[in-house]
Order: structure tokens, then sequence, then C-alpha cells
């Protein structure tokens, strides 16, 4: 595990690649495992976390490569992480994570690249990519976490990222669509993609932002409306100020990672025993901050299937 660890700090994709398998794994080996090496890395971590959502077919992985190779070449010292989740298959469990073969970066020695299936999660990430990406940001700059095509309702990914971005193609909705509640909430920037198509990505540019500006008016918001980019791959245009912003961002943002750790920590008991696991250990999850995430995962999950055992015995 040392030695692991220690070739992983020193960028070895091998080793990054093993200890990541840990947090993937179910087998309760690989949770102790999983603890170990949690106490084991720096309380705090370096990466930012960018989350990256919307509709099948708005281009987020070709906009994932574009602004890789955008914050590499701006950033020599950066190391970049990229966490794309696929949709599993309802019917047979498998999943193609096929997000690997369409983006290719220039520096593939400051890169890493994982794919994971949902598990047929209906938030839009996988139910470990939290703790893959809590793991990842402690040996990467930027971990890019790219959602599962999503619709209106899928907004995890906001609870995973410190930055969420939301990728829509021109005219994609009109203005009635921008100001519908769920997914439209959440991004802190929106990307409108595939602005090749010039006329039609004015119009949606400024569609959206007409609706944004009206829901700050209706909601009386005092931090303005957030940004809009617009992107075009066949122009490799727009990926340098999407770039410059998420630098500018990276450098003022603070982590609130105790609120992350509960929301995650809460959504595994949910999956696990419902909502009578969360409400048994509401106490247990606000009482147990002291030791590390790994930790309490574990002492959570164990005390709940105490009592589900005792009352299997006793029914």
């Amino acid at each position: 595990m040392h030695k692991l660890l220690q070739n992983a700090f020193q960028g070895d994709k091998f080793s990054i690649a093993k200890l990541i398998s840990l947090f993937e794994s179910s087998n309760p080996t690989d949770t102790l495992e999983c603890i170990e090496l949690d106490n084991a890395l720096p309380k705090k971590a370096r990466g930012l976390l960018v989350g990256l959502t919307g509709a099948p077919g708005t281009g987020k992985s070709t906009l994932i490569q574009h602004l890789g190779n955008s914050l590499l070449t701006k950033k020599k010292e950066w190391r970049i992480a990229v966490v794309a989740v696929d949709p599993s298959s309802p019917i047979s469990g498998g999943a193609l994570l096929g997000d690997r073969t369409r983006v290719s970066f220039h520096d593939s020695e400051r890169t890493y690249f994982r794919s994971q299936a949902s598990d047929l999660d209906l938030g839009g990430i996988g139910r470990n990519t939290y703790r893959v990406c809590r793991f990842l940001r402690h040996f990467f700059d930027t971990v890019l976490v790219e959602s599962v095509g999503v619709g209106q309702s899928e907004i995890e990914i906001a609870r995973l990222s410190d930055i969420t971005l939301l990728a829509l193609q021109p005219f994609s909705g009109d203005q009635i669509q921008f100001m519908k509640s769920g997914v439209m909430e959440i991004p802190h920037a929106f990307v409108i993609t595939k602005c090749d198509a010039e006329e039609l990505a004015k119009k949606s540019y400024h569609q959206l932002r007409a609706s944004l500006n009206f829901l700050g008016r209706v909601e009386a918001s005092t931090e303005g409306i957030p940004p809009i980019f617009q992107t075009s791959s066949l122009s490799n245009s727009g990926f340098d100020e999407l770039a410059e912003y998420l630098i500018h961002e990276k450098a003022k943002i603070a982590v609130d990672e105790s609120a992350r750790e509960e929301y995650f920590l809460k959504k595994e008991l949910r999956y696990f025993f419902g909502e009578y696991g969360v409400k048994a250990l509401t106490r247990e999850i606000h009482n147990t901050f002291s030791v590390s995430f790994e930790t309490r995962r574990k002492m959570l999950l164990d005390s709940l299937n105490a009592r589900w055992e005792k009352y299997a015995e006793e029914g």
C-alpha cells in the first residue's frame, strides 16, 4: 500500500488505477484498505472538482478534450484527471465506457482518464464517483467529471463539484425551456457548444441570457447571472476563455468538504437502507466528523448492519 501511494504521488498511472479500484470494490477487505489509504492522505487536497453535465449529444467529451488541452497549455505545472460516467444498461447491467475513445490530450504524461459505470444510479453520476474524485484531487490540480447525458432533474453533479458547467447546444430550447427548474438552476457557468453554427448559436446565447436576466430579477439575485461561454471544436474557439475562468475560480474558491461528505454518506445509507437508515443514524452522522470519511462510512454501515441483523433475529 505504501509503495503504491508513493508511486501515485510521483504520477504513476498504474498505481493510481490500482488504488482507485479499492474505492470501486465491494470487497470488505478492500474497505479496510480504503480506510488505511484515507488516513495516509494529506488532510487538505489540492485539486479543483469541475463537474460537466448536459443532455446526450451536446459534446461534453469534446469539450473536456479541448478544455483540458487549454488548461495544460496555460498551466505547465498542472496535472489533470478526468472521470467520465457512462450509463449502465437496465437490461444487462453493463456499460460501454466509450468516452475515453473520444478524448485525446496533447500531453498524456500530465493526464489521467478513468471511466465509470453509473450502476443505474439516477443522479447522473455513479455510486462511487464521489469517493474516487475525493481520492484523485490529492494527486491532480483539476479533476474534470463528466456526468451521463442528463434530462431536467439529474443534478447530483452539483453536489459533487466545486464548479458545475452545463453544456447546451445551439437551439436546445426556447426561453420557457431555459427558465424551467432543475438542471438549469445548478450551473456556475453555461457553455454553448458547437458554435460553428453561428446564427443558431447567437440566437441561443441571447435567449439564454435574457432568461437568466429575467430569473435574476424575479429572484432579486445580487450575484448577477452566471457567465455564458461559446465554444467550437471546429474553429477551436472559446476554450481558452473557459480555461481562464476555471483558473481564476480555483484561486479563490472555498471548499466545504464537510457538507459534501455528509450528503454522500446519507446517499449511501439511503441506497442500502432507505430513509430508515438516514433517520436512524442522524446523530451518529454528525458525531463522527473527527475521523476520516472512509472510517465514518464503515462505522455507519456497520452500525446499520448490526441493527438489521438484530431485528432479523428478533423477527
